[in-house]
């Protein structure tokens, strides 16, 4: 929720601030400070959280998924400890359209970051 009222209140300021260069041309820049800001600190939560879900929180994800094989299909949890590296293999692969957009998601937020630190040295 806290991310949501930071966002919110950094595009109010980004609006604002757009709407007043027409006053003083000057005020370009404070919208394009916010919009780096606002992408920095969108880009460092999405780092947070994707180091968090593949990388620290691996064995519970990975229990849940052992726990959705069992209770979708006729598949005991016996038959899935016979064989862990199979359905290790088969978990890491479910995890790869998921782990594909968080990183489309980091890198339209670095691109905007790079686009605007761009756009503010050279204007």
């Amino acid at each position: 929720m806290k991310d949501f009222i930071t966002t919110a209140v950094g595009l109010a300021l980004i609006v604002a601030f757009g709407l007043l260069r027409k006053v003083w041309a000057g005020f370009i820049y404070f919208a394009l400070a916010f919009i780096i800001l606002l992408c920095g600190y969108w880009l460092v939560i999405l780092i947070k959280d994707y180091i968090y879900n593949y990388y620290q929180n691996i064995e519970e994800e990975y229990n849940l998924f052992k726990a959705e094989i069992v209770n979708s299909s006729e598949i005991t949890l016996e038959q899935i400890e016979k064989s862990p590296k199979y359905y290790l293999k088969k978990f890491r692969r479910s995890q790869w359209k998921a782990k594909g957009i968080d990183i489309l998601k980091m890198c339209f937020a670095l691109g905007i970051l790079i686009a605007s630190i761009v756009i503010c040295f050279t204007l």
